[in-house]
């Protein structure tokens, strides 16, 4: 798995048994998608009790999208087209600018394809940046004209 996605999971809290988790799915993925993976989501959210919670795992490539659902107890695995095939995303966000994330920062993306496929996507915290680059680097530069 590249050292990127390594500093990513890190920078979210992951802990080693997640991040090895994370990478058998990376291997799986690497094993199917025919473009090099060249990113790396996890979804997060803060529970009441003020503890996170990873959600599902997320990789992008030039052409696709591939989700991980529920990563750490199932294997529940898709991969759909992304390039050129994004026909609407709506964002959700609370106490966060679009340049530096704090504690109480909460970002969340919709997005539908034309392949009638949706997409789900929320960060807290940190990784509210790291979700603000996905926002940009995949879903609108692929927005169908």
């Amino acid at each position: 798995m590249k050292e990127a996605f390594i500093e990513y999971l890190k920078a979210i809290g992951m802990t080693k048994t997640f991040q090895e988790r994370i990478e058998k799915i990376y291997e799986f993925y690497s094993g199917i998608c025919t473009d090099e993976i060249s990113s790396i989501f996890v979804t997060d959210y803060i529970k009441e009790d003020g503890t996170r919670e990873y959600e599902n795992l997320w990789f992008f490539s030039e052409t696709y999208c591939m989700e991980a659902k529920q990563f750490i107890t199932k294997d529940d695995f898709d991969i759909t087209p992304i390039q050129n095939h994004v026909y609407y995303w709506a964002i959700q966000k609370q106490d966060y600018d679009f340049k530096n994330a704090v504690e109480k920062s909460r970002l969340s993306l919709s997005f539908d394809l034309d392949t009638r496929i949706v997409g789900s996507l929320k960060a807290s915290k940190e990784n509210c940046d790291f979700l603000r680059d996905i926002i940009h680097k995949y879903v609108i530069r692929n927005l169908k004209k």
